[in-house]
């Protein structure tokens, strides 16, 4: 892709991306309302999956900077989204490469990788946050956690372990509100006539049908 194109594309789904999340579009996850669910993950996606690597990620961070200007909780919020974002599309890249070029084991292996990159990276930055950097949301958790499933923690490592593990299920969760529907969307997009003046979406160049 021309450089033009290639900066037009990921400031528009960055912008699109950043527009979303500040609407009042998200719902929190029940364990832990601190984390919510977004629907603003999708525009980047579809600049991934649609025009290719270097797309997805410029638009990644184009939405990591609206969202540090304008976005709640900033530098950490902004951050961590971006962390979420940016490892999901360095799994799905990996699967996409190991897949020896069939769409649905590329697919199968984009999501595996996605996931477990989000969710490697995410428990990595949440443990640094609760426990050195901000411990009131440690805290605030454990609160939530110990209401929703109806039990008293004595030890803080079981309650952070389980923190940690219901965090690393609402990343999955997430992974799959913002992959099947970006792949939804893409397909509409192309049969509508509306994917430009490309022949087909990247992911497509990549993975054969099969």
């Amino acid at each position: 892709m021309r450089a033009s194109l290639v900066a037009a594309t990921s400031a528009i789904f960055g912008a699109l991306a950043a527009v979303l999340a500040v609407l009042p579009l998200s719902f929190p996850f029940p364990l832990i309302p601190y984390l919510r669910f977004e629907v603003a993950e999708i525009p980047v996606v579809i600049a991934f999956l649609g025009f290719g690597p270097l797309p997805g990620i410029v638009s990644a961070l184009t939405y990591w900077g609206v969202l540090t200007l304008v976005g709640e909780f900033t530098p950490i919020g902004p951050a961590m989204k971006f962390l979420a974002v940016a490892s999901m599309l360095l799994g799905l890249w990996v699967g996409f490469k190991l897949s020896k070029n069939s769409y649905r084991l590329g697919l199968t292996l984009g999501f595996l990788f996605g996931s477990l990159l989000r969710v490697l990276t995410m428990t990595a930055a949440n443990y640094v946050i609760l426990l050195y950097l901000f411990p009131e949301f440690l805290d605030y958790a454990i609160q939530a956690l110990s209401a929703s499933l109806g039990i008293q923690f004595g030890c803080l490592g079981t309650a952070l372990t389980l923190i940690l593990i219901f965090t690393a299920v609402f990343n999955i969760l997430h992974m799959m509100l913002s992959l099947f529907p970006s792949l939804f969307l893409l397909n509409c997009m192309v049969k509508d006539g509306l994917y430009l003046n490309f022949k087909k979406p990247w992911i497509r160049s990549i993975l054969r049908k099969g």
